[in-house]
């Protein structure tokens, strides 16, 4: 039974999960190199107690020359040891942060936008960076010190005692304190650690929100008081430290005391035992040699045990993290081949983000023809990008509710649904790489400038890309800063497009771009792509007048649906929302 919990207890613990699972090999080699670099070490004492001895009793060289070529010869040995498990040890340690960096990225973009939701970009930065580093230096010097430390308490009193079982006594009278001492700061160091690195993530939120943002804090002159805020966080990040800091300092420095302590009686007790005559000049050497070396393993102690409680505590904040699932998955019998024409359905659509709320989609019931051109339009907050980012499953979906080609989509192999569709969100986000890279993102194309320029052209941005120093391969700023909103968006629907996909979808993201552009654009792609199925999101309803269907949504429901003229006609909804949009073109 006691075997059992504590199996359970090693299989649980940081050290294997982040080091031992993976590099048994590293681990043991590093482990045997340590204690064969302990154990060289417990000869000096004994071979200088050993000179010492003949020193007082005879001058003899040969003996004397012996012992120390031994002395070197042991410590050549203990140099090439300390490199193996220095290597083993901390080597490995980086290849685990590596690992553990990996396993985050990678499961944080699998996640689901309502993970993203729950969770800040600062918070996250903080697990990937601070926390990981946190559990690295736990598995890796953290280990290693607790080892070397634990070797010395077991192996050096025995020496002691067969040295002096008297001496030794007195020695040790204060040693019983220092496991008393770690178990009641333990947990205080844990508990405070966790508040910093909380407050951490709370001014990483902060500093990564304002240098996003700052067009917005200087035109609305916010500075001094963001300043101000910052400096708050700031200010209770360093009281957290301080606060930490005082367990943590006292652990290192109660240790050695307690070991000084015992090196101050050494030289009262053993130095009346000398002058007795009942132990020699070497042996008291070799004692003080040995209390000495006690001193590292005390202060190890309090090392180790701090960074034990950081790589736990950063450990609960990255599991919290990792132990997070997605909602979005493809089957284990996914199709993995499949090439749709485009024939959409959807099909008693029903949809709420929190089951406490209201409902977003209501009763949706809607088919779309392979090759159709489908305008979606309607007020703000009628749920028209949930129901678009249902179809490349954005956002889940029950089974048999959305189908393409007669094919429910949660029988699809995700990266192949999302192959064939085109998708331009609202948010035109642009990565800080050079504008072909963020054309040709997802893509494996050689004539790289001919086909940025190609795609350029149709989203009606390739002249202005054109003026510029560098072309194609001009750098973005981050988010794209250096460009306006109207050259983002269009470099965003020219993206959508380098896939070649069979379904497009473009939600709001003309808005930035004037009429005559936007017209232009929406030909562009009719031309180059014929016969996908194009669904466009918008309130500039000119624009789509001319498609095939045109679907009218409120409150989460379509209240709407056929061509313009059919719908100017019924003088309902659509048509006060043409007018409106008609009059602001015109004000404009």
């Amino acid at each position: 039974m006691a075997f059992e919990k504590l199996r359970k207890f090693w299989d649980k613990s940081i050290l294997y999960r982040v080091f031992v699972k993976k590099y048994k090999r590293y681990f043991i080699i590093g482990t045997v190199s340590l204690i064969a670099v302990d154990i060289i070490n417990i000869f000096p004492p004994l071979i200088i107690k050993k000179a010492i001895d003949i020193l007082s009793k005879e001058v003899n060289l040969a003996k004397i020359a012996t012992l120390s070529g031994l002395f070197l010869l042991v410590g050549f040995f203990q140099g090439v040891c300390r490199y193996i498990w220095r290597m083993n040890f901390i080597g490995t340690s980086f290849r685990c942060d590596y690992d553990l960096r990996m396993a985050f990225f990678g499961h944080i973009e699998n996640l689901s936008q309502r993970f993203f939701q729950k969770y800040k970009t600062g918070d996250l930065m903080s697990r990937a960076t601070n926390d990981i580093g946190a559990v690295r230096m736990a598995v890796g010097p953290g280990f290693l010190i607790g080892l070397d430390a634990l070797f010395y308490f077991f192996v050096i009193p025995p020496i002691i005692i067969y040295l002096s079982p008297k001496l030794s006594l007195y020695t040790f009278l204060l040693m019983p304190l220092t496991p008393f001492i770690a178990y009641k700061i333990k947990d205080i160091i844990d508990k405070r650690f966790f508040e910093v690195q909380e407050q951490f993530s709370r001014i990483s939120e902060k500093a990564q929100e304002n240098i996003s943002g700052i067009r917005i804090v200087k035109s609305f002159n916010m500075s001094r008081q963001e300043q101000g805020i910052f400096r708050k966080l700031c200010k209770d990040f360093m009281t957290k430290n301080l606060k930490l800091a005082i367990p943590q300092s006292l652990l290192g420095p109660a240790f050695e005391y307690i070991t000084y302590m015992g090196i101050i009686l050494l030289l009262f007790i053993g130095g009346k035992m000398v002058i007795d005559g009942k132990i020699t000049v070497g042996t008291l050497v070799a004692f003080q040699r040995y209390i000495s070396m006690m001193v590292w393993p005390m202060t190890a102690i309090g090392w180790c045990l701090s960074l034990l409680q950081r790589g736990n505590a950063s450990m609960k904040r990255i599991d919290e993290v990792m132990e997070e699932r997605t909602e979005i998955v493809s089957k284990d019998n996914a199709v993995k081949q499949f090439i749709p024409k485009g024939e959409i359905e959807f099909r008693d659509i029903n949809f709420q983000y929190d089951p406490q709320k209201e409902w977003v989609l209501k009763d949706i019931n809607l088919r779309i023809p392979a090759g159709h051109r489908v305008a979606i339009v309607g007020p703000i907050g009628s749920g028209k990008t949930t129901l678009i980012s249902m179809l490349p499953r954005l956002i889940p979906t029950n089974d048999r509710n959305i189908f393409i080609d007669g094919v429910d989509i949660n029988t699809l192999n995700i990266k192949i649904l999302r192959r064939h569709i085109g998708f331009v969100p609202q948010d035109t986000f642009l990565f800080s790489e050079s504008i072909a890279d963020n054309l040709l993102l997802g893509t494996e194309i050689e004539d790289r400038n001919n086909k940025a320029d190609q795609l350029a052209s149709i989203a009606a941005v390739d002249r202005e890309i054109q003026e510029l120093p560098y072309k194609y391969e001009s750098y973005l700023g981050e988010r794209g800063i250096n460009l306006s909103g109207g050259q983002k968006q269009r470099i965003t629907i020219a993206r959508a497009l380098a896939i070649n996909p069979n379904i497009i979808i473009m939600d709001d993201c003309l808005s930035a771009i004037d009429a005559r552009i936007e017209d232009s654009i929406i030909k562009n792609i009719l031309k180059n792509f014929p016969g996908r199925t194009l669904i466009v999101v918008t309130h500039r309803l000119p624009a789509v007048r001319d498609f095939d269907t045109i679907v009218v949504m409120k409150d989460g429901m379509i209240v709407e649906k056929g061509k313009h003229g059919q719908l100017i006609k019924a003088n309902k909804l659509y048509t006060s929302l043409y007018a409106k949009e008609a009059l602001e073109e015109k004000l404009a």
